[in-house]
């Protein structure tokens, strides 16, 4: 990492514990991309039912996290289930791209290779990670790799604000309004649980095949469930 780039990385983590992690988070996204030589960055935080992203460099990371969202497969969620990097340097190759929605559907909407790092504070994982993706083939060097190391360890002192012991919980600022987290999906969730009386696992489930069905983002199908104008039916 060049000087300039630790003087920025330094800047942002003096910054806490300011009012506004937001303005902070976005900018190591930015961070991401220049220093390690990718087209696009995201940060996310997740459960096992849901995932949002807090926030991205572009629109091409948003798209990529809610088509991962949406199809349930891709490298977040590998990378999520594991607890390890998930390193794809040709997103259209098979040997190394095993999602068969995911893949093609990422390579249309601009991304070649995407890499993502989970966020710990020790050995404690926080439900969050770090989403880089390059419209071009090629993974990462050694060099790179390591920067992006240090960077996601920078994210875990961003996202969690508030005394580290607490650090899952301390999370909760992530829903603030200007993040890209989609309240309206979680809200879907429970409407569609007290309509169809089903669990959160399979409300999530039925409106993610229903947003694939249709080719309509998450959140457009969420709106649509909220606003009276989508019943969603039991399989």
């Amino acid at each position: 990492m060049l000087a300039q780039d630790w003087a920025r990385l330094i800047a942002l983590l003096e910054g806490r514990p300011d009012t506004d992690p937001m303005t902070r988070t976005q900018g190591l996204c930015e961070l991401c991309v220049s220093v390690t030589g990718v087209t696009g960055a995201a940060l996310a935080v997740a459960s096992q039912e849901h995932r949002s992203t807090v926030c991205a460099s572009d629109v091409v990371s948003g798209r990529l996290e809610d088509l991962q969202l949406t199809l349930a497969q891709g490298p977040t969620v590998d990378a999520l289930r594991t607890g390890r990097p998930v390193l794809v340097s040709d997103l259209a190759d098979p040997t190394v791209s095993p999602w068969q929605l995911f893949a093609p559907a990422a390579v249309e909407s601009g991304a070649q290779a995407m890499f993502v790092l989970p966020v710990r504070v020790g050995a404690t994982a926080l439900g969050a990670l770090l989403i880089l993706y390059r419209a071009r083939t090629g993974g990462l060097s050694a060099e790179e790799f390591q920067d992006a190391r240090t960077l996601a360890g920078a994210a875990a002192v961003l996202l969690t604000v508030g005394d580290e012991k607490n650090a899952p919980q301390n999370l909760l600022w992530t829903v603030d309004e200007r993040s890209g987290f989609q309240r309206e999906v979680h809200q879907a969730v429970g409407a569609t649980m007290d309509q169809l009386d089903v669990t959160t696992q399979e409300a999530f489930a039925l409106i993610c095949a229903h947003a694939f069905a249709t080719s309509r983002p998450i959140a457009e199908v969420a709106d649509d469930i909220l606003a009276d104008r989508l019943r969603l039916k039991a399989n």
